[in-house]
């Protein structure tokens, strides 16, 4: 299971809290996102800080507790505060770069890395490749949900795989969050970071997939992991609704919001604006394209290799088959699904495909608001148990 940590009181104390408990793994957060910034932007780690810094006006205005609470991880993991924020702003820093992008300059960025002892990771925790040049694995999360009148007693149910590269599923944490003022939230994050898929005491549950627009990446904007906090900190789906709006965003994503009180909606976020996909009978599914026809106006075509029609579709299919009885059993089939191998839900790294091309299934997480529980599959979700955490 990932490790657990519980941060409590104002947010600097909790930071320092947060950074000096995982500082090993927030290192491994570093190392992993140095290299992609190096590879992916030609960006040397120290270029990537000052990249980052230019969100934290933004940050300031729209979240000054989060920035704070950076700052004092930054201070307890013994790291600069631009490399705490680089990990927070990791998916703007790297909005509007397609797949599969290797920059000419990657090699000297990462030399200039190497030379400065910016962190790297381990032999160990990067796994042999008889890769040549392949095809970017263009493969992302996928999220399926339910509320009444689909699931079995009425409860509502967000379950997702989070898909990315497999050196960061040693990163990973559940951390408990308990700030005054605030309802307590339970987030699987990677380290150093603020939050990312989870659920809240007010009975609200949060997922996330990957989007892309033609607009991404053209200015700075709200990072959706600081999103995705902020709304983890509403006291209602309606106030984490109106979070979305409060500043545009620098990248795409769709974001799932659910309420235990039956609420469900995916959120299609693009720097011009933001698009509502609302439950149909009470199930919802979501992939890596856009079901919004205004959003998907402007996002990027999905690269031959997508899978995301593929596991939408059968995501879709398996809830519809099932409405009106559907419970957590059924999402766990969901998550573990192989069908159309490999471009299928339960995703497996294909070895064929270059290391920093390679997805995989993380973990799959089951979010029960009602019952303040997360399940979660620490790896690939058809390899191990789903265990459940409580809030």
């Amino acid at each position: 299971m990932f490790p657990e940590l519980t941060i409590v009181g104002a947010p600097r104390e909790r930071g320092r809290a947060y950074g000096a408990a995982v500082a090993p793994l927030i290192r491994h957060s570093i190392a992993s996102y140095a290299r992609l910034f190096a590879t992916r932007r030609g960006l040397d780690w120290a270029a990537s800080q000052v990249e980052a810094l230019r969100f934290t006006p933004l940050l300031r205005e729209v979240a000054p507790d989060l920035l704070e609470e950076m700052a004092g991880i930054a201070e307890g993991a013994a790291r600069d505060l631009g490399e705490i924020v680089a990990l927070n702003v990791r998916t703007e820093l790297m909005a509007g770069i397609p797949s599969g992008t290797y920059h000419p300059e990657g090699p000297a960025a990462l030399a200039r890395n190497r030379a400065a002892g910016v962190p790297e990771l381990p032999p160990e925790a990067l796994p042999p490749t008889t890769a040549v040049a392949s095809p970017a694995d263009a493969g992302e999360c996928t999220t399926a949900a339910a509320t009444a009148p689909a699931t079995r007693d009425g409860r509502t149910l967000l379950a997702q795989t989070w898909d990315w590269q497999g050196d960061q599923r040693a990163a990973c944490l559940m951390l408990r969050i308990h700030a005054p003022n605030e309802p307590a939230i339970l987030t699987m994050t990677e380290a150093g970071m603020v939050a990312k898929i989870g659920m809240n005491s007010a009975g609200l549950a949060v997922g996330l997939n990957l989007l892309r627009s033609l607009n991404d990446g053209r200015t700075v904007g709200m990072p959706v992991h600081v999103l995705l906090r902020k709304m983890l900190q509403a006291q209602s789906f309606a106030t984490a609704r109106a979070v979305v709006d409060r500043a545009p965003a620098a990248g795409s994503s769709c974001l799932t919001l659910a309420s235990r009180e039956g609420n469900l909606v995916s959120l299609e976020i693009n720097p011009t604006g933001v698009s509502e996909v609302w439950a149909d009978h009470g199930i919802l599914a979501h992939a890596n394209h856009c079901l919004d026809a205004t959003a998907a106006a402007t996002e990027c075509p999905l690269e031959p290799t997508s899978s995301s029609r593929e596991r939408s579709g059968r995501a879709w299919s398996m809830l519809r088959g099932a409405a009106g009885q559907i419970d957590a059993a059924l999402l766990r089939t969901i998550l573990t699904d192989h069908t159309d191998e490999p471009r299928c839900i339960c995703r497996h790294p294909d070895p064929r495909v270059a290391r920093l091309d390679r997805g995989e299934s993380i973990c799959g997480l089951i979010i029960d608001p009602a019952a303040a529980t997360i399940a979660v599959a620490p790896d690939l979700p058809c390899r191990v148990p789903f265990t459940e955490i409580s809030l």
